[in-house]
Formats: structure tokens, sequence, C-alpha cells
């Protein structure tokens, strides 16, 4: 494997754990989400020049489904982690506080709810599209596929139910505009929850990417 590629890897791993710390805002403490929301927003940058070739290539040949979901995709997640940190800016209570914004807290707090959540489902949807790569292979023999579809199926439950049970819907839609952390269970049943949620978005997008291929061929 290409030294490139695996910094990619490397580089993509740590966006994941560091995503889920991120969710974790009451238990990890306001320090150290903010030092984590810089250090995600670096590696983002780090993940897009590593990955310039990938990105040009969807804007090259003839358009297809495929390519349009991954250039959509990826805009979305783009805004939606700049919304992450120009919001960061008003309501940080650490790092940019010589900044002066907290004039703006209001609206920050807002935007950066809607960003985070939307966020958290924007990455594990991005991720899913790597599922297709990563299971070409055993999805063409019948017993390694019939495992994976399995193993995806329990993980995409188990996730819908914490979705529901967390009220994560309520944040992404602003039904509720004040977030609870159950942190009955500590900091590992609170990133067992969210990796839980990861894998069900992750799961819908391997299965977006799989039907745009199917409708393509």
């Amino acid at each position: 494997m290409k030294i490139k590629r695996k910094l990619q890897i490397a580089v993509d791993v740590l966006m994941i754990g560091i995503m889920l710390l991120l969710m974790s805002y009451s238990i990890a403490g306001k320090l150290i989400h903010e030092i984590l929301g810089i250090s995600l927003f670096v590696l983002f940058v780090l993940h897009h020049i590593l990955s310039v070739n990938f990105t040009k290539a969807l804007f090259k040949g003839k358009p297809t489904a495929e390519k349009t979901l991954k250039v959509v995709i990826d805009i979305l997640l783009t805004v939606d982690v700049l919304a992450l940190m120009v919001s960061a800016l008003f309501i940080s209570n650490h790092v940019f506080t010589f900044l002066g914004l907290h004039h703006f807290a209001a609206i920050g707090r807002t935007l950066h709810l809607l960003a985070s959540y939307w966020g958290f489902a924007l990455m594990s949807l991005h991720l899913g599209f790597h599922l297709d790569l990563v299971l070409h292979k055993a999805m063409k023999e019948k017993r390694k596929k019939t495992a994976a579809i399995a193993i995806m199926i329990v993980l995409s439950a188990a996730g819908l139910v914490c979705f529901i049970y967390e009220g994560i819907y309520k944040y992404m839609l602003l039904m509720n505009q004040f977030v609870f952390f159950d942190t009955t269970g500590g900091l590992p049943l609170f990133l067992l929850k969210y990796m839980l949620m990861a894998a069900m978005f992750a799961t819908i997008g391997y299965g977006m990417i799989r039907l745009v291929k199917r409708r393509t061929k």
C-alpha cells in the first residue's frame, strides 16, 4: 500500500474518532471540545488535499448518478464544516474569546447545533460510500455477502433505536434546541451509541451508492 494511501486512511480514522468525541460535548468538556473541533477542521482540509485527484475525477468525463451523489454530499459536508467553524467562533469560551464575537452567541448556538448533527450524519454517509470499496470482494462470495448484510442490518437497527431514543432527529429539525446528554453509562456507552448511529448512516450511504450503480448499469 502506498504511503499516501496509508496517510489517507490514518486521517479518515482520526476524523471519525474525533467526530465521535466531539459529540460527547458535556463529557469531554468545553476546552477539549474546542481543541478537538480545530483538529477536525485541520484534518478535514488535509483530507481534501490528499484526495484532490479523486475530487478532480468526479468532475471529469460523463456525469453519472454516482458522481452526482458524491459531489452533492461532498459539497453539503464542506458547507456544514465551514458552518461549524464559523459558529464556533461565536460561542467559543476559550480559544477564540479574543475575537469578541459573543454578541452573536444566540445565532451561533443554533447554527452550531444544526451543523453538528447534520455534519455527523453527512460524515457517516460519506463513510458509507467507502464501504463499497471495502466490501466489493466480500459481496461476490455468497457466505461473506450474507454475513456482511446481516451485520449491517443488526448495526443499523441498533443505531436506529439509539437515534430515536436520543432524539437526534429533534436536533436536526430544530424541534428541540436544548441538547440533553445521557451520561449515565459514562463516555464508553455514549461513544457506543454514536458508533451505532454512525453505522446506521454509513449503511444508508452504502445502500445509496449501490442503488445508483445498479440504475446506471
